[in-house]
């Protein structure tokens, strides 16, 4: 073997391993096991980032429940914050309207899971009666900041993966 064909198939080797397929599996390693509670405990208690991470690399549907109360209490939050102005991010009366709230945090979870919006926010509007407009300024926020922690969590988990294996080789 010629010393470019042992650098090519070196090159091959060095690939590395798909961390995601490792944590998408149906029965996970104690490495693994390892890392996702260490890293979950590095996050706020009230962030489902495993539940999460695992719905997008498995899709494993075991915690919908738990993300759709999450991401529906994300998108009520921030329909009732201020601004640093000191308005209201939604109006009251714009907010009072029944589902749509609940519904704009259901479609940025989708984004965070499949990576698009079930529907548009003008399909929205003609259902709820709520301008396009006011329905993207409250889901597409929260849609970005689940995808945000989405790809913290996997970064973090991913790293903490490697330190376990670290921890293991050296014990």
């Amino acid at each position: 073997m010629s010393a470019v064909q042992r650098i090519c198939v070196g090159d091959w080797d060095l690939r590395g391993v798909d961390l995601d397929s490792l944590f998408a599996a149906g029965e996970l390693s104690d490495t693994c096991l390892d890392a996702a509670i260490r890293t979950q405990a590095r996050f706020s208690d009230k962030f489902p980032g495993w539940f999460l991470y695992r719905r997008v690399v498995s899709g494993c549907p075991l915690y919908d429940r738990q993300l759709e109360a999450w991401a529906v209490g994300c998108a009520r939050s921030l329909a009732r914050a201020r601004t640093v102005t000191g308005h209201p991010w939604i109006a009251g009366k714009v907010r009072a309207r029944p589902g749509w709230v609940a519904q704009a945090g259901r479609d940025a979870l989708d984004y965070a899971i499949f990576g698009r919006y079930p529907a548009s926010a003008s399909e929205r509007e003609g259902y709820f009666g709520v301008s396009d407009k006011t329905y993207t300024k409250l889901r597409d926020p929260v849609a970005q900041s689940m995808w945000i922690g989405l790809e913290t969590f996997r970064a973090e988990l991913h790293s903490e993966y490697w330190r376990v294996r670290r921890d293991e080789k050296s014990a």
